[in-house]
């Protein structure tokens, strides 16, 4: 796997993208000053840097200018790693010393690691096609037969050195030369009758020049040198104009030439050899590739579709082994279907079945079995291929399971976390919705909560975690349980703006890398007011009794960054006022500003019903519509004083 640069000032950073990229498999170096990251790509090859940008203590655009003004890393792309959305100058200065991308959201893992991998891997194929190309040239330059390319007048384009040395001259002398004219005259009609053959694509399986025909070819002393040439076509699909190859074998002695021949069969053979491996590969790959991302049971029949498929068996079957001593689970296809009935297939004996064993470092995770057609044949080669996917298929499934026993686990913890009834305050309705995120993600960390305070007062928080899955949802627990801790206590007299600065000490007193916004708000309904809190979260949103919409600006930065005070907001508010609070998911979509999330939000409360309840309901209907998936969760809490 490709090595990879980590380059922050702070250590704790870097042991955070370490964990996070760590899934990936790159092998991951770090860096925290410049001198270190240069030293250090001066020693070792890497394929992509990774640079946290708009930290303090590194000049982060005076490090990748210097690494793109070397020679030998200039190549190397760099990804900037930001949480800043509004370094909109700092993005731009960044691409022109050389950056191949930005990462807005630093605590985005699942963004971060789409990155990283993306251009680890374009990198991988950028190096793999230099090499491809420079090995090309170097077969030409370095045969040991000759080798010319001819243009379609039969002039040299290029010409190797072997060629050069056949003929006693320079390589560069030869160019423009025209072919016909270095041939005896008696061999001159044949060549070019032959050339002329070969690009009309006459040039058949029986035509007996095919094999090769002697042609002398005066040296710079004025001698003959008596070769064979061979004559080719090269595929004119990428070309402005149709190039012939010819190989010429120094036919002088007669051993140089069946050496060079047996050469020449050798090269075929290894290039066969080179393309059924790569078909092999590429049928893996095919294979492999699509089970990326499925859940296990969608995995399951996916493996045995293609397992059917790619070995024309009659039944194909994948058996994953009980886990905890539980019941194997087994899924069978045939005939393009899932079959629900085990007795088919019972009735094939034992020979009738190639298996292959799912294994992962020594464990075995189930097994893969075909039964082949009458008409299918099943070789080593075939076999092999069943290894390598048994091989593949196993970390896929591995992965599947993780997944989803996390998912699981995550949903259960969050669902349990969130409020099984919400309070009842005397002078205020109270409603509120959450819908998790859709099957394309994992669980989040959204949290609504609500409770009484004395005084006839209503205390409400909304945060929400970055990240997804387990982390995000242990995290969210206990942040949910802090924040109501310090909200009730010193007799519930803390303000919005006291309960969330406790909470942020708090957090970086833990030492957690978890980053989350939070909104803390009091609502008195006998004083006819709201106070908040909000670090880095959306705006509240208030519609007037007169049923003019605004939305509540002002606020500080999320929390878990810097140790700040957090100000407390006030806000007027009368009978049959309505306050809307919300995460991000209820208005944020891909390839969208935030912006127009709001403004659709701010229509759908000003257009709805007056009921708070079926006004809950309109806000989500309209705002996240039902054919799409969301790609965040979507927590609404909607109060009215009545």
């Amino acid at each position: 796997m490709p090595e990879i640069l980590l380059v922050a000032d702070r250590p704790d950073h870097l042991c955070a993208l370490e964990a996070e990229l760590a899934p990936l498999g790159h092998s991951l170096a770090t860096a925290t000053s410049q001198s270190e990251a240069l030293h250090l790509l001066s020693e070792r090859d890497f394929a992509l840097v990774v640079l946290v940008a708009g930290v303090s203590g590194l000049d982060w655009l005076r490090t990748a200018r210097l690494i793109k003004a070397r020679g030998h890393t200039r190549e190397v792309p760099i990804v900037f790693l930001t949480a800043d959305r509004d370094a909109a100058e700092d993005i731009v200065r960044g691409y022109w010393v050389g950056a191949v991308d930005y990462v807005l959201n630093a605590s985005d893992t699942e963004l971060l690691r789409s990155h990283v991998a993306a251009f680890a891997e374009l990198e991988a194929s950028r190096r793999a096609l230099k090499r491809s190309e420079a090995l090309l040239r170097g077969a030409f330059e370095a045969a040991p037969i000759g080798k010319t390319v001819l243009d379609h007048t039969w002039k040299i384009v290029r010409a190797n050195r072997a060629f050069a040395r056949l003929l006693d001259r320079g390589s560069t002398d030869l160019l423009g030369t025209d072919v016909a004219g270095l041939a005896r005259s008696d061999d001159r009609g044949r060549l070019t009758a032959a050339l002329d053959r070969v690009a009309g694509g006459d040039l058949g399986p029986d035509d007996p020049d095919r094999s090769g025909f002697d042609v002398h070819l005066k040296s710079s002393s004025g001698a003959y040198v008596w070769t064979c040439a061979y004559v080719s076509s090269i595929d004119p699909a990428e070309l402005e104009q149709p190039l012939v190859l010819i190989q010429w074998v120094d036919l002088s002695p007669r051993r140089r030439a069946e050496q060079a021949r047996a050469e020449l069969l050798l090269e075929q053979s290894a290039r066969t050899m080179a393309e059924a491996t790569a078909e092999r590969l590429n049928k893996l790959q095919l294979l492999t590739d699509a089970l990326e991302a499925l859940s296990l049971d969608e995995l399951l029949p996916e493996l045995a579709f293609r397992l059917a498929e790619q070995f024309d068996a009659e039944i194909a079957e994948v058996r994953i082994d009980g886990r905890e001593h539980g019941e194997p689970i087994v899924t069978r296809v045939a005939g393009g279907r899932v079959l629900s009935d085990d007795r088919i297939g019972a009735q094939l004996t034992a020979d009738a079945w190639q298996e292959m064993q799912m294994v992962i470092e020594g464990t075995r995770v189930g097994l893969l079995r075909i039964a082949p057609s009458a008409q299918a044949s099943f070789a080593g080669a075939d076999r092999s291929l069943l290894r390598e996917i048994a091989d593949r298929a196993a970390l896929s499934i591995r992965h599947a399971q993780q997944y989803d026993d996390e998912h699981r686990i995550a949903a259960t913890l969050q669902r349990g976390l969130l409020p099984k009834r919400l309070p009842r305050v005397p002078g205020l309705e109270l409603t509120a919705h959450y819908e998790p995120a859709g099957d394309v993600v994992e669980v989040g960390g959204d949290w609504y909560d609500a409770f009484a305070l004395r005084g006839v007062r209503l205390g409400i928080v909304l945060g929400d975690v970055a990240g997804k899955g387990l982390p995000a949802a242990s995290a969210m627990g206990q942040l949910r349980s802090v924040t109501r801790a310090f909200a009730l206590g010193d007799e519930q007299t803390r303000t919005p703006g006291d309960v969330l600065t406790r909470l942020n000490r708090y957090q970086l007193a833990l030492g957690s890398d978890e980053m989350f916004t939070v909104l803390y708000a009091i609502i008195d309904p006998g004083h006819g007011s709201v106070s908040w809190a909000n670090a880095g979260h959306p705006p509240p949103l208030l519609q007037s009794s007169s049923g003019e919409v605004r939305y509540l600006e002002g606020g500080d930065v999320l929390m878990g960054i810097d140790d700040i005070v957090y100000t407390d907001l006030h806000q007027p508010i009368g009978k049959r006022d309505t306050l809307v609070l919300y995460t991000d998911g209820l208005v944020e979509r891909r390839g969208e500003s935030l912006d127009t999330g709001l403004e659709r939000l701010a229509s759908a409360v000003a257009e709805g019903p007056d009921d708070l309840h079926d006004l809950c309901e309109y806000i989500v209907t309209e705002v996240v519509p039902a054919e799409r998936t969301p790609y965040d969760e979507v927590t609404a809490v909607l109060l009215r004083v009545s």
